[in-house]
Parts: structure tokens; C-alpha cells; sequence
């Protein structure tokens, strides 16, 4: 218990106003009440702490001291007079002093605000030097870190509450066979929360800027992202059924990408109107229609109106329709669409067992200075799922059919946000041919970051057909979607139909032990896919049609420690026909309640064909990797891994990376220490990059108030 001043005057003239309160009821005590009772005093009103106006509930110190080391090699080979050989040798080291504080509390009370503070300061120390070609150089930029992660809550409890919050912390991204970046990122904000029962409502504003840099600094993997948002949502809820939703985002967002001079900068603004309602049987029925508006400006700029409406309504337990309608039109990359579109479908339930599905639509677009089209076309799928004495068989069945009919010759159709899978070592072909490549623009699926030609990917042209594919070192992960905008040349009217039949099958051989616990087993599967293009050749006869006839037959066997799996994939295709052969597994190698082992493998072979656009080759790509986790003692953790990677393409090289990763976390009381280690390696063809680099942090806290270790 803690006393100020002004508790002790509390006390005191508590204490008065009992006496006081004493003597004025003993002097209206009546005569004829005994003395006993008269004397009796009364009884004292309980004793209460005054609040501080700061309370805290934990404060404490610690003292940090960091030391860094990192090298970084790149070589290309010579090619010939135009490219000589070319070596770079990077060391950056690094020691940091730090001092930090945490603490959390309350302000006046729990009820009113509520505070949490964390920071860390200090000195720091680095050298880099570089080694190129006829020439080195170093440099020393000493100077400061800070670091601290804040937030305020105002009114917690309350119809209307406030939040504020700041951060900046400084951490390192993992790159897979590449070295990690280091990354700072700079983050504050404040919310408004209205929590009223039929129209709850928010505001909120947040800043964002997020720097990564690479500790050997000349080798231009330095990137800047960051934003400046606005936002406002509020929902009119009239009943448990009808609700109106309204939303609105102000955004002013810039990026300067991979080091080089390149920059996108864009101001948006975005509305939303969604209004729902639901009606019938239970509200199973539901009316839901959506209005959309954004305006964009700066590099690269969307602009988007949308007005779409959907009907669903369940009749039956089993069956349900629904009915849709919208209007598109998109601006982007001084491109411009608009689409109207309108569909019908059914879904019906028969049991726990088949589930079928029927969607036809239509739509047609119209393009400012660019090619019309128009299509109309249909899905039907079913899904069929049941349980046997053997395990549980399930099948899958889709078919699709869409015909194009494209005007307006020898201008040019718009794509906008075409998804693709960049996925080794296939090319990912785009879906229209006569791509113009100056007109491409690859981002990420959530158009957050914009990729570079060459850097991160490169274009293949082959014949009229335009494949991605990525680059190893840059920054688009392996099995990665990214979005694809371009335009593409319609040399002639032509009228173009696709019927595409999808199926797969497997079995799932379920086994269990005497208790009935699962034990795994296997599953065989078979998947297929045909496709095939039907074109009006009298009026478009350069246009080929693309078919696909893709199988995959396979099976995985499952047990608790371990699975394993084969397949064969035939692909015969128009544009680059291929077989292959995969194979994959999982095994936990050994585990313990202290300790565990796992790895895992991955191995495919691919033959390509070849075309009259693309030389036959073949490619290996094999994957290993072990990662490995040791608790000694409840205080002393250890963890490595391993990653191997090794690619032959008969047409493009040897690709081999290497990423090991070991970490060491002891803590002693209130002393904490971690140590990390890093190693890649990826070796191109003609190129090759290695690094190393290790880390040690060391934490010694110094507890003030409340909080006591676990």
C-alpha cells in the first residue's frame, strides 16, 4: 500500500467528521435510553484507498547488447568479349548497446484508459567494406537505434472508445537460398469505435513505412514500401435480418522497388455500399446487392464502378437458386472495360452423400478503342462423397463451356488481373496469344508490390503464345499467384468455343489400431483434364487453338510418422506438351519430448516434347529438407535447418541452392541469450551468390514493479 500526502489529509478528516458524527448522536440520545446503549459508538465507515492517478501494473528494465557479422559474395562468369567475369565481396559487422524499458498501467482507472509502453535505445557501431573489380572501399556510419512499441486505449468499456498506437521495430526477413534482409518498419495509428447497438461505427488512420535493406548495401536489394489510409465503416443494422454496410478508404501509397530508381505512387479513394437482406424459412433466403467506386491516381492507377445484385433462395432443404446481375467498368494503364453480365444457377443437396451444381451466364464487354466481345457459356459440377468399409470414396466432376465472340479487328483486347501460378521449372503460359509484352504489368495477388521484368521475372515468346517465368533470385517464391494486366492484338473477327471437362477419384483406405485410433493408409487417386477450342477458322485462320489433355495418376501412403507419395503426369498440350514423374515423403526421424527430427523430399522429372516454337529438353528438381528442435532444459532451446535444392534443365542450366539456419535461445533467470547463424548459397548458371552471416543477442532485465518471472 502506497500513502501520499493527500491520504494522509483523507485519513485526518475522515477521522474528524467520525468524532463529530460520535458526539451529535450521543447528544440526541433520548433520557430514557440506557446508559450502555448511549455509550455504544457507532460503527465506523470502511477505509478506501484513493486511486493513483498512474497505476502500474509491471515496470521494468533491461539492459541489450547485439553483434552482427555478415559477408556476401557475387560472381558472374565471363562470356566472351562483351561480358567479363565480374567478382563483389561484401563484410558488414555490427554491435549494438542498448538500454529498454517495458510497462504497462491504467490512467485514473482500468475503466476510463489502459496504457502499454515497450522501447529500446542505444549506440551502434558498424563497418562495411566492399571489394570490386579494381577497386574497394569501407565506411563506418555510427550513430543511434530506438525502437519502442506504444498503445493507448481510451474509454475501453465505453458506447465510445478511442485507441492510439505507434511502433518501430527493426527485424530480418528470411529469404529461401538467399541472404535475409533487414527490415524496418515504421507503424502508428488511431481508432474511434462507436458501439451502438444499430449503428456501430469506425474510424481509424494509419501510417505505414516499411524499408528493407541488405546489410552488404551496393548489391540493390534496398526496397521502401509504405502508406497513408484513411478508413470508415459503419453498418445500420434496421433488424437481425436487414443490414446496410458502408465503407470508405482514402489511401495514399508509394514504393521504391529493389533498389534502383524506380518508384509507383498512387492515391485512391474507395466506397462501398453493401446492403443485405434475408428473408424466408430461418432467413436461409437472402437479397444482398453492392455498390463499389474507386478512383485512383499517380502510376498504375485502377479505377473501378461496379453495380452487381445477388438472389439466393432456398426452397427446400436441399435446393437452393440463385440469380445475378452486375455492371463493370475498369480503368487501368489508360485501358478501359465495361462489362455487363448476368447469371442463373442451382445447387442441389441429396444427403451427406452427392452435391450438384448448375451456373449458366452471359456477359458482354465493350472496350474505348479496343476490341468488344461477347460470351456467354455454363458450369455443371458434382461432388460426390460417401463412406465404406474400407475408408471413404469421393469423386469430383466438373464440365465447362464458354463461346467468345470477338468485333472490331485489328485493335486490341484489355486483360486486367489475370491470375497466374509461376511454378518451377514450367512456363506459365497467358491465356490470350499476341501479347504486347511493353504492356505487362505483374504484381502480387493483392497488388501490394509490383514485380520487375528480368529482375523477378523474364518473358518467353514462343510463336504467338507469351509464358512467365520467374527469376531465381528475385522476389516471386516458387508456387507463387501473381496477377497479370496487358493488352493483346485481335488481327481479325473471329468467334472462338472452349468445352472443359475436369474429374478426379481417389480413395481414401482408412486403418485403425484396437482402440480405433487412426493409424493413416492409402489413397489412390486418378485427376483429369480436357480441354478443347473449336475456332472460326474462315475468318481468323493464323489463330491456333489450344486443347489440353492433362492425366494425373497417383497414390499417398499415410502412417503417423511418415507419408509418401508417387504420380505420373501426362500433359498433352498445344503449346508445351510434357510428361513427368513425381515423387514426395515426410518422416519424423525422431522424436522425444525433448527433441524432434523431420524431413522432408520432393523429387520430379519432367520430359518436354518440344514444338515448333520450343526445343525438347528435359529437367530434374529435387528438394530435401531437415529441420530439427531440441528443448535441453525448460530454458534452453536449440533449432536448425536445412534446405537443399537442385534443378537440371537441359535448356536453361544447373540451378543449386543451399539455406541452412541454426538458432540457440537459453534464458538464466533474467538473463536471455540467442544466437542465430545463416548460410545460402544459389548457385546460377554463368551467376553464383553466397553469404553468411550470424547474430548474438544478449538481455539482462531488471524488474521494478509487479511483474514477477515464470
Amino acid at each position: 500500500m502506497r500513502f501520499t500526502s493527500a491520504s494522509a489529509r483523507s485519513l485526518l478528516g475522515a477521522a474528524w467528521l467520525l468524532a463529530a458524527a460520535a458526539r451529535a448522536q450521543v447528544a440526541t440520545q433520548p433520557a430514557t435510553q440506557p446508559a450502555a446503549a448511549a455509550a455504544e459508538p457507532p460503527a465506523a465507515a470502511p477505509f478506501q484507498r484513493r486511486a493513483p492517478v498512474l497505476d502500474f501494473r509491471d515496470f521494468s528494465f533491461d539492459l541489450g547488447l547485439e553483434g552482427s557479422y555478415d559477408r556476401r559474395r557475387v560472381e558472374y562468369e565471363r562470356v566472351g568479349w562483351a561480358r567479363p567475369g565480374y567478382r563483389q565481396t561484401n563484410r558488414a559487422h555490427g554491435f549494438e548497446e542498448t538500454l529498454g524499458l517495458q510497462t504497462s498501467g491504467a490512467l485514473f482507472d482500468e475503466a476510463i484508459s489502459r496504457f502499454d509502453a515497450a522501447g529500446r535505445w542505444g549506440l551502434s557501431q558498424e563497418w562495411f567494406s566492399e571489394s570490386l573489380p579494381g577497386r574497394d572501399r569501407s565506411e563506418s556510419p555510427h550513430g543511434d537505434v530506438l525502437e519502442y512499441d506504444l498503445s493507448f486505449t481510451l474509454l475501453p468499456r465505453g458506447t465510445v472508445s478511442a485507441a492510439a498506437y505507434a511502433t518501430r521495430s527493426d527485424s530480418r526477413v528470411p529469404r529461401a537460398f538467399l541472404p535475409g534482409l533487414d527490415r524496418a518498419l515504421e507503424r502508428y495509428g488511431a481508432d474511434v469505435l462507436v458501439s451502438h447497438r444499430t449503428f456501430p461505427m469506425r474510424f481509424s488512420y494509419e501510417h505505414v513505412r516499411d524499408e528493407l535493406t541488405s546489410r552488404t548495401r551496393a548489391l540493390r536489394d534496398e526496397e521502401q514500401r509504405g502508406h497513408d489510409a484513411f478508413r470508415y465503416e459503419g453498418t445500420w443494422q434496421a433488424s437481425e435480418r436487414h443490414a446496410l454496410r458502408l465503407e470508405y478508404e482514402y489511401e495514399d501509397r508509394g514504393e521504391r522497388y529493389a533498389g534502383g530508381t524506380t518508384r509507383f505512387d498512387t492515391m485512391r479513394n474507395y466506397v462501398v455500399l453493401n446492403h443485405n437482406l434475408r428473408f424466408g424459412d430461418e432467413g436461409r433466403s437472402a437479397l444482398e446487392t453492392l455498390g463499389r467506386f474507386q478512383d485512383e491516381s499517380g502510376d498504375l492507377a485502377r479505377d473501378v464502378a461496379e453495380l452487381a445484385t445477388l438472389l439466393r433462395l432456398q426452397h427446400t432443404d436441399a435446393l437452393a437458386t440463385n440469380y445475378r446481375a452486375q455492371f463493370l467498368r475498369e480503368s487501368f494503364h489508360e485501358l478501359t472495360t465495361r462489362t455487363w453480365r448476368g447469371e442463373a444457377g442451382l445447387t442441389h443437396q441429396l444427403g451427406q452423400t452427392l452435391t450438384s451444381s448448375l451456373q449458366l451466364y452471359g456477359l458482354r464487354q465493350n472496350a474505348d478503342a479496343n476490341a468488344d466481345f461477347a460470351e456467354w457459356g455454363g458450369a455443371a459440377g458434382a461432388a460426390f462423397s460417401r463412406q465404406n468399409r474400407c475408408g471413404r470414396f469421393s469423386a469430383n466432376l466438373s464440365y465447362n463451356h464458354a463461346a467468345t465472340d470477338t468485333r472490331a479487328g485489328t485493335r486490341r483486347g484489355i486483360v486486367i488481373g489475370e491470375s497466374l501460378t509461376l511454378r518451377d521449372p514450367l512456363l506459365s503460359f497467358l491465356t490470350h496469344t499476341d501479347v504486347d509484352v511493353a504492356s505487362l504489368v505483374v504484381t502480387d495477388a493483392e497488388r501490394t508490390r509490383t514485380y520487375l521484368a528480368l529482375r523477378d521475372y523474364v518473358v518467353v515468346r514462343l510463336g504467338r503464345y507469351t509464358a512467365l517465368r520467374r527469376v531465381a533470385s528475385g522476389r516471386i517464391a516458387d508456387r507463387q499467384t501473381v496477377l497479370v494486366s496487358y493488352t493483346y492484338r485481335v488481327a481479325a473477327d473471329y468467334d472462338i468455343s472452349r468445352d472443359r471437362l475436369d474429374f478426379r477419384v481417389q480413395q481414401d483406405f482408412e486403418s485403425r489400431d484396437r482402440q480405433g485410433a487412426g493409424l493413416g493408409g492409402l489413397t489412390p487417386y486418378y485427376a483429369a483434364s480436357l480441354q478443347d477450342e473449336d475456332i472460326d477458322a474462315s475468318r481468323f485462320l493464323r489463330f491456333a487453338a489450344r486443347h489440353v489433355n492433362r492425366h494425373r495418376v497417383g497414390a499417398t501412403w499415410r502412417r503417423q510418422r511418415w507419408s509418401t507419395g508417387l504420380e505420373y503426369e501426362y500433359n498433352d498440350e498445344t503449346i508445351d506438351p510434357y510428361q513427368a514423374l513425381h515423387a514426395n515423403g515426410d518422416l519424423v526421424l525422431w522424436h522425444s519430448a525433448r527433441q524432434q527430427l523431420d524431413g522432408k523430399t520432393t523429387l520430379s522429372r519432367f520430359w518436354f516434347d518440344g514444338t515448333r516454337d520450343l526445343a525438347a529438353r528435359n529437367a530434374t528438381l529435387l528438394d530435401l529438407g531437415l529441420a530439427y528442435r531440441c528443448l535441453l532444459t525448460r530454458d534452453f532451446e536449440a533449432s536448425a535447418s536445412a534446405l537443399y535444392r537442385y534443378e537440371d534443365d537441359s535448356l536453361y542450366g544447373i540451378t543449386r541452392g543451399v539455406d541452412l539456419t541454426a538458432a540457440l535461445e537459453w534464458k538464466l533467470g533474467y538473463f536471455s541469450l540467442r544466437f542465430e547463424a545463416e548460410y545460402d548459397v544459389l548457385d546460377l548458371p554463368r551467376s553464383g551468390d553466397d553469404a553468411f552471416a550470424v547474430w548474438l543477442k544478449l538481455r539482462r532485465e531488471i524488474p521494478v514493479i509487479g511483474r514477477e518471472r515464470s
